[in-house]
């Protein structure tokens, strides 16, 4: 069985360097080198402290070359890198406060080049195939321009050269994950007050103010504000003519077998008669309209009250990076905004990694597709197991190989196991490891609208003298089966709760 492991992911990162393929590195040599230096260190790193010296340098230098590559303006990445170097100080106090705490600071990178592993590797094609659909949009484009009636699309083109933002996919798949957690402490202050208060009656002090924190009046507008623009998305102005289109559209474009626009059929444009060629032209204008979706921005603002580290780790980077608050955004309530009112591409793209940032931990938010940033981050999250440095065995020993991962794609499924072998970690609970992951996958996963292409099977594996159970969690769309040495067990019994169905009950959703 090949495991993935550092070294994998290392190693393919290192490759993809060597071959260009990395957007945010090229011809940026200085950038390049930098990385590359840090992450060849990173591999060669043999204990904990220098590993985590290590992945402070690669951290920064990964942040601050996807980030200048959306926007030049590195305004507050001093700040940031100061409060990333207090948020690895204060992992070492949530570690001595929590016994079950896991790593944040590694986790992020392993977050990225697991993700990057996954999503450049031929074999995962099939699986993000649904996230690439910005190809379509580029392809479409590209068949415009090199039409001879190039005048019929020039509306178009514009359009769609705006709203494709494939260019920044490397590096917004590269900020997501390394900002994702950066919000972490917050969430951990009650633990550290707990601990706090057991020690203070031996000192005979019975009262103990605990720490605490709120945001002032002062600050409620830019909280307000901030949520707003997160809620927000672009809608494009249609003429009322988009039927017509359709048809034409139909007769004029030349689609391969994805249905993907390859080229332009020019005879066709030929019989367009005059008429027709105007509603070619208008089809796609060059207004907007803001809309704000009330569902989510209610779902951000119970997570900022709950103080959710997602959206807490967005919050920050708004606070302290100048650049996610330079973008060009007129917001005129029921009104058309013009594309001179709004750098619709710089929008997207920022606020794409702000919302993916905040969703990855939302009460609420549920995973169809991965068709996202967020989906895509979520999902990455939630595989990156083989470097989770813990105290899991509950004493002061670090824990470093908490299990072994194998990720595979295959027959259409996303195949995940988790190999529990690592005799050295005291009361290794396998089951309980798949019990926690059975209600994340079936909370998380919108199970009854699942994409087809969306299937997973995750395995927690015992390979331990007194677990040697094979514990087997499957989904697709409106299935979910959990087995244990192929014997199904009855799903809400299993995880004693009421909010999952029984396999049966949930191919009747």
């Amino acid at each position: 069985m090949n495991y993935i492991n550092e070294t994998t992911v290392l190693d393919f990162y290192l490759s993809q360097i060597e071959e260009d393929k990395i957007k945010f590195l090229q011809d940026r040599e200085e950038l390049k080198e930098e990385v590359k230096k840090n992450v060849i260190q990173l591999r060669g790193a043999e204990d904990l402290h220098e590993k985590i010296e290590v992945a402070k340098k690669l951290w920064k230098a990964l942040f601050k070359a996807s980030m200048s590559y959306i926007d030049s303006d590195m305004r507050g990445y001093d700040d940031l890198f100061k409060y990333f170097d207090e948020y690895v100080n204060f992992e070492e106090l949530i570690f001595a406060s929590d016994s079950f705490y896991r790593d944040h600071t590694m986790h992020c990178l392993w977050v990225y080049f697991l993700g990057e592993y996954l999503f450049k590797n031929e074999s995962f094609d099939e699986l993000f195939k649904e996230y690439n659909y910005y190809k379509e949009s580029l392809s479409l484009a590209n068949a415009c321009k090199k039409s001879k009636n190039t005048h019929l699309f020039k509306e178009l083109v514009e359009f769609l050269d705006q709203m494709c933002i494939l260019e920044y996919h490397d590096s917004m798949r590269c900020l997501a994950a390394l900002t994702h957690d950066l919000g972490y402490p917050l969430k951990k202050v009650s633990k550290i007050n707990s601990c706090i208060s057991r020690i203070m009656p031996y000192f005979s002090l019975k009262k103990c103010q605990e720490f605490d924190f709120n945001f002032d009046i002062m600050q409620q507008g830019f909280v307000e504000t901030f949520i707003k623009c997160m809620s927000m998305g672009v809608d494009n102005v249609t003429t009322g003519e988009e039927e017509e289109f359709k048809s034409l559209a139909g007769k004029i474009f030349k689609l391969d077998s994805n249905y993907i626009v390859t080229d332009i059929n020019e005879d066709e444009i030929n019989k367009l008669t005059e008429e027709q060629q105007k509603i070619i032209k208008k089809s796609i204008g060059l207004r907007s309209k803001m809309k704000e979706n009330l569902p989510r921005k209610m779902r951000f603002f119970n997570d900022f009250e709950q103080q959710q580290h997602g959206i807490m780790s967005a919050y920050l980077l708004v606070k302290t990076v100048k650049a996610f608050t330079n973008t060009k955004l007129m917001y005129y309530s029921n009104i058309d905004i013009p594309h001179n009112g709004i750098d619709l591409r710089d929008y997207i793209v920022k606020y794409t990694i702000l919302g993916a940032i905040a969703d990855h931990d939302s009460e609420g938010y549920t995973v169809r597709g991965i068709e996202e940033l967020s989906q895509f981050l979520i999902l990455i999250d939630e595989l990156e197991e083989f470097s989770r440095i813990s105290r899991a065995n509950m004493n002061r020993q670090y824990v470093e190989e908490f299990c072994k991962s194998n990720i595979y794609y295959e027959e259409g499924v996303l195949k995940i196991d988790f190999i529990f072998d690592n005799e050295n970690i005291a009361n290794l609970d396998p089951e309980r490891a798949f019990k926690g992951r059975c209600n994340r996958f079936l909370s998380l996963f919108n199970i009854k609208n699942l994409s087809e292409n969306l299937r997973i099977r995750l395995r927690c594996i015992g390979k331990l003298p007194y677990d040697d159970n094979v514990y087997t969690l499957e989904i697709g769309r409106k299935y979910a089966n959990i087995t244990i040495n192929g014997e199904e067990q009855n799903i809400p019994k299993y995880l004693k709760s009421s909010e999952f169905y029984t396999k049966e009950m949930y191919m009747k959703l």
